[in-house]
């Protein structure tokens, strides 16, 4: 009986060492499962432009409709009537405020309109230059065509050419893929609903 009992003892005492030292656990060695990692917050970008940018109350413009494509929130800066010299004034804040991954530029519509050729090209050279020096990827986008002027238009496609020269950036090919522009602007300037996705879709390239 005393010899029963005794063996009763030792098993339950085997039991409990086991448990303390955690013989029980699948976590072999002590080694704890790794935990999920959480990804951080996700960086906007920033759309910087004039009426183009901002749809002009012809169509949903391309900011939102590139929002869409990458997956990323987007600061949507443009204002109507306003020239590269308006967006090289601004870019450096926006930048500071937003902390973007990338700054998405269609500009330049207006210096076609008005005759600056140089100037706008300068300006956006320089706007990509910030963007660099703050390590933020500049997608600059060539000009939509201007189906009203073909005085304009030659403008346009100057400037555009200037642009496809930029150093440091990337360059969406929005001129090219939206072609004479005959479907595509609504009232010789502003894209229309199939413009305005045409641009989104080719910044999206660039991402």
């Amino acid at each position: 009986m005393f010899t029963k009992v005794l063996h009763l003892c030792f098993f339950y005492c085997s039991l409990i060492f086991l448990a303390a030292c955690g013989g029980g656990s699948s976590n072999s060695g002590g080694q704890q499962a790794p935990e999920t990692p959480v990804d951080g917050p996700t960086q906007k970008v920033i759309a910087i432009g004039d009426s183009i940018g901002n749809g002009f109350g012809i169509a949903s413009p391309w900011p939102p409709r590139l929002a869409g494509l990458i997956g990323r929130d987007i600061e949507n800066t443009s204002v109507t009537d306003e020239q590269t010299s308006f967006g090289l004034a601004n870019i450096e804040s926006l930048i500071t405020q937003n902390n973007p991954s990338h700054v998405f530029i269609l500009m330049g519509t207006n210096d076609a309109i008005r005759g600056s050729v140089d100037g706008a090209v300068a300006n956006l050279q320089a706007m990509v230059d910030i963007a660099q020096r703050n390590n933020v990827i500049a997608v600059v986008g060539t000009l939509p065509p201007i189906t009203r002027s073909s005085s304009e238009n030659r403008r346009a496609e100057q400037i555009s050419q200037g642009i496809r020269g930029l150093q440091g950036a990337r360059i969406a090919p929005v001129r090219g893929m939206l072609g004479s522009g005959a479907q595509t602007i609504a009232d010789g300037v502003h894209p229309n609903d199939s413009g305005q996705q045409i641009i989104a879709d080719a910044f999206a390239t660039q991402f």
